[in-house]
């Protein structure tokens, strides 16, 4: 089962560890983000590095829209700033593979690849475990 996920932003990729840390797989994860202030004036700005606890995810199918694509992973930022895939400057946000689009301070995965972790994520927290996602640089 998953454990943790985690994001190694100067490799640009997301690793998945099962309850031993070992590997289970990784994908292409980007943090690329518009610069600009959010709705309370804060200055826009990637996930920080840290450790994040009770990681929920969800197959959406597209639910949110095309900025989210077919999966949302949920991290418990206090300013909303999550991993999903989509993108609203895309063609075709909800394809497999979408390619890549700033976002304002989510991580961006493409959608096959966060749908499988979605998955994954989704199976450990049904299993009572405490996923946890950790970003480093």
């Amino acid at each position: 089962m998953l454990k943790e996920i985690q994001f190694q932003r100067h490799k640009r990729r997301m690793y998945m560890l099962d309850t031993d840390y070992q590997e289970m797989g990784d994908y292409e994860c980007r943090d690329d983000f518009w610069p600009g202030y959010n709705s309370k004036g804060q200055e826009r700005e990637s996930l920080p590095n840290g450790t994040y606890h009770g990681i929920t995810a969800e197959v959406t199918n597209g639910k949110y829209g095309p900025a989210y694509g077919n999966f949302y992973i949920t991290t418990g930022d206090e300013r909303g700033r999550d991993i999903h895939g989509g993108g609203s400057n895309s063609p075709c946000p909800y394809a497999d593979y979408q390619g890549w689009y700033k976002t304002l301070g989510c991580l961006r995965m493409q959608n096959k690849e966060g749908v499988e972790m979605s998955e994954e994520i989704i199976a450990s927290v049904n299993a009572g475990i405490d996923v946890v996602l950790t970003v480093v640089n």
